[in-house]
């Protein structure tokens, strides 16, 4: 099965996520490439985390 995309983000870290967003609303098809979870090591295991717990 062959699909055609209009624009590919590699990686759903922000940039990815918001660069796909923006491309959508300009009416491209999208297509979002990720290995693990959404969100990338800052949402998920590196700075939110830690500034969560620095405050707690």
């Amino acid at each position: 099965m062959t699909r055609h995309f209009d624009y590919l983000a590699i990686g759903g870290g922000s940039g990815g996520i918001a660069s796909i967003n923006r491309a959508a609303m300009y009416g491209q098809k999208c297509a979002l490439i990720e290995a693990k979870e959404l969100g990338g090591t800052c949402v998920n295991v590196g700075c939110v985390p830690k500034k969560i717990m620095w405050h707690a």
